[in-house]
């Protein structure tokens, strides 16, 4: 064949006829019989000139048959397939097996390459690189049966291109160092690995490039460091990996695996685990790119997007990261484990630029999780944005830190969770955005501190510490003190929400001022509300179109700086009942309510009516009507021009004193005694004179009184007597008293017919 490379390349050297020697006797080149091995330092600057062989000349021996070179048969190990073993050798020129079929295994053993070797197209059964410092490896294309081994190799300068080869075997790599910085350290698309590739320890400089990788087994990257900061470290898109993807501490060196880059990895389908347990991950600064949308994470580590994992997801432990995790619209079989995780964005963004767009630590929109989300202890500066996400299981926050003041720390919008929110313990600065959540159990703020709330840019005002509007909790919701107080420094928003059992704010501290509800239950609807704050919120309490079965409240509820505003709030028991004898709780229950705003409200006078006379209290319901109506008339006289206020008062009194504004109108027959009594005793002393004397009426003080305060029944003793005197003004307050007393007896009436309708 002509043209071929290792033509007219000239008589043998030394170095090569030994090589001759070595394999026509089926030996090792590089194993001297006759002096000791001095292992080939493959990264000195001189060599020994009976180490350097030709590539074209080795090319000419591993290419043509071996009958043509006068071998004897390769060296074998046990019966395994025909190795040619290359050590201590250093390799000038160019080594071209492009195309070619070589039906053995080819080792190379502390071998330098000048050269990047060229192995496009060819089929070996094997390679083997131990040790050895090439420029790069062309093998495009290339076909093995058995293992690819890169191990313990340098490469500097150059790329090891395995793009579309089809690999036998697994692919090792590790105790490499591959260098290329600013370029691509590996570039292997659309590779095809029949076992796992392993890079234990591997150190790159450079980009890893495997996007449409087909890995049968594990893809290894334990104790590994790829750096390639503010670039891509391992682009990935579309991987497909048979086991998992493993980024562990090495048990050997026990160093971690830690990159300096982006970690890409959108399209993945991962049959095991994603581990990363212990990794330390280094964004770096990229310049902005152009088009860059507000939803896109520029200083992101890991990047999963649109990613199917069927096992675990491990973030855990020591796990470290300075950018960005993102897993929008993935799916994890298994748990996506973050316990004692440390995400920090603060370097990338002053406090205050952050409040107008803020870094997320977390990216898992739209994502769904078969298992459990576990974040405990997890410490994260920025924010954690699951909106949309899926928990099947249950979200842990226990004791966790989320830093992110004056920003929404966590936006979990329409969140599912299947089972418990735990945030115990946990340190919150900033806002829990979870709005038209739908949590399975239990809602758990147990000892949570929530400070410095969001800032609302276009309304100028503070966001909620905690906002669950619209959301459904299906057990409790429990933001009682434990270990520490439940503290919420902006309001506590649950409006329109859901809670299948009991919502627990006991021992709570609420509000600080900084806006105006500290607590907002508007419209929510529970089985049990214990509202029982350690001290008075700091901000208005609203409960208006509230409702619950049971509630339990303190003075420190009504003490609320901003009031209460309870109108429509239905109640239908307390928690802990009033007696029918204790009519000092009445008492403070009354003071309560009229410490809860400024203006006139009936409704919650006629709700805890109910609530008395529902259990049988009837005498507590009559005390609380009998307030309503002097607050009513209160209100009233308020209202009213200035000159009929005095009448509205008076009014008022009289209505209070004499038949309790009809709700006791027996009072009005014991003022009438009182009066018949008082007016007898008068007329007994003070005896009228008739007006018609013919008559010879008969005088009777008793009777002639009783004509007077009844205005109903005439006795006829009114038009019989003249009074004279004082007599005529005593008479004249028996018939104002008279009217009085009935008026007020006949409103009191209706008033009962009303209720007896009700």
């Amino acid at each position: 064949m002509p043209n071929r490379p290792w033509d007219n390349i000239g008589a043998p050297t030394a170095a090569e006829q030994r090589l001759d020697e070595l394999l026509g006797q089926g030996r090792a080149w590089g194993r001297r019989p006759d002096g000791p091995v001095v292992p080939l330092d493959v990264h000195a600057d001189m060599f020994d000139p009976d180490r350097e062989i030709r590539g074209e000349y080795l090319t000419r021996k591993l290419v043509e048959s071996p009958d043509e070179q006068g071998w004897r048969a390769f060296w074998r190990r046990g019966g395994q397939q025909p190795v040619v073993r290359i050590e201590d050798a250093v390799i000038t020129g160019r080594l071209d097996l492009r195309a070619a079929e070589l039906p053995y295994l080819l080792e190379f053993v502390r071998c330098r390459f000048d050269m990047r070797p060229d192995l496009r197209q060819a089929t070996l059964a094997g390679l083997v690189l131990w040790n050895c410092r090439f420029p790069g490896l062309n093998g495009r294309n290339l076909r093995t049966s058995h293992d690819t081994v890169l191990r313990n190799c340098t490469s500097v300068g150059g790329i090891v291109d395995l793009a579309d080869a089809q690999l036998g075997g697994s692919l090792l790599l590790n105790d490499s160092e591959l260098r290329n910085p600013g370029g691509r350290a590996i570039y292997a698309d659309r590779l095809e690995i029949a076992g796992a590739m392993l890079g234990l320890r591997l150190k790159v400089a450079g980009e890893v490039r495997i996007p449409g990788v087909k890995i049968g087994g594990n893809l290894n990257f334990s104790g590994g460091a790829l750096r390639n900061r503010g670039r891509t470290a391992i682009n990935a898109n579309g991987i497909q990996i048979g086991g998992s993807f493993r980024g562990d501490v090495d048990p050997i060196s026990g160093s971690p695996f830690s990159v300096a880059g982006l970690l890409y990895l959108p399209s993945a389908h991962i049959e095991g685990d994603v581990r990363l347990r212990d990794a330390v991950l280094e964004p770096g600064v990229s310049p902005p790119k152009r088009g860059e949308s507000q939803h896109d994470d520029p200083i992101s580590t890991l990047l999963l997007d649109r990613g199917e994992v069927r096992g675990d997801v491990q973030l855990d432990q020591g796990f470290r990261s300075g950018g960005t995790i993102r897993l929008v619209s993935s799916k994890i079989g298994g748990d996506l484990r973050m316990a004692g995780a440390q995400i920090d964005l603060g370097w990338s963004r002053s406090p205050s630029a952050s409040v107008e767009k803020p870094m997320r630590a977390i990216h898992l929109d739209g994502t769904e999780i078969l298992g459990n989300l576990e974040a405990a202890g997890a410490m994260l500066h920025g924010q954690m944005r699951m909106v949309d996400v899926n928990v099947h299981g249950s979200f842990q926050l226990t004791r966790a830190s989320l830093s992110g003041p004056r920003t929404d720390t966590l936006q979990a919008n329409r969140i599912q969770v299947g089972s418990n929110f735990d945030c115990r313990e946990a340190d919150i600065y900033g806002t829990l955005q979870l709005q038209g959540a739908n949590i399975g159990a239990n809602v758990d703020l147990r000892s949570a501190q929530l400070l410095k709330p969001a800032w609302h840019r276009h309304r100028n005002s503070y966001k909620s510490s905690l906002d669950l509007r619209a959301a459904n909790i299906g057990r409790d919701l429990v933001c009682a003190e434990g270990i520490r107080p439940f503290r919420a420094e902006g309001e506590v928003q649950l409006r329109r929400a859901v809670i299948g059992r009991a919502a627990n704010f006991w021992g709570c501290l609420l509000g600080d001022g900084s806006s105006t509800n500290a607590f907002n239950a508007f419209g929510l609807v529970a089985q049990e509300l214990t509202l029982l704050p350690s001290e008075p919120p700091l901000g208005r309490v609203v409960l208006r179109q509230a409702q619950c079965e049971l509630l339990a409240d303190n003075a420190n509820t009504w003490d609320a700086a901003g009031g209460v505003d309870v109108e429509d709030f239905t109640y239908y028991n307390l928690t802990h009942p009033i007696e029918p004898t204790d009519g000092g709780r009445v008492r403070e229950r009354l003071a309560w309510l009229r410490s809860t705003s400024g203006r006139y409200q009936p409704g919650p006078y006629d709700q805890l009516a109910t609530v008395f006379r529902d259990s049988g209290n009837e005498e507590h319901a009559v005390t609380v009507l009998i307030e309503k109506q002097r607050r009513r008339y209160q209100a009233l006289a308020g209202a009213s021009p200035v000159l009929l206020r005095p009448p509205v008062r008076l009014w008022s009194m009289l209505q209070r004193s004499t038949v309790a504004y009809g709700y006791r109108p027996l009072r009005a027959l014991l003022w009438l005694l009182a009066f018949a009594v008082g007016g007898s005793a008068w007329f007994s002393f003070h005896e009228l004179q008739p007006i018609n004397e013919e008559d010879h009426p008969v005088w009777n003080p008793f009777l002639y009184t009783v004509d007077q305060l009844v205005p109903i029944i005439n006795l006829g003793h009114d038009v019989m007597w003249r009074a004279d005197g004082h007599s005529q003004w005593i008479t004249v307050v028996l018939i104002a008293v008279g009217w009085i007393l009935a008026t007020t007896v006949a409103a009191g009436i209706t008033r009962a017919l009303r209720r007896e309708e009700r």
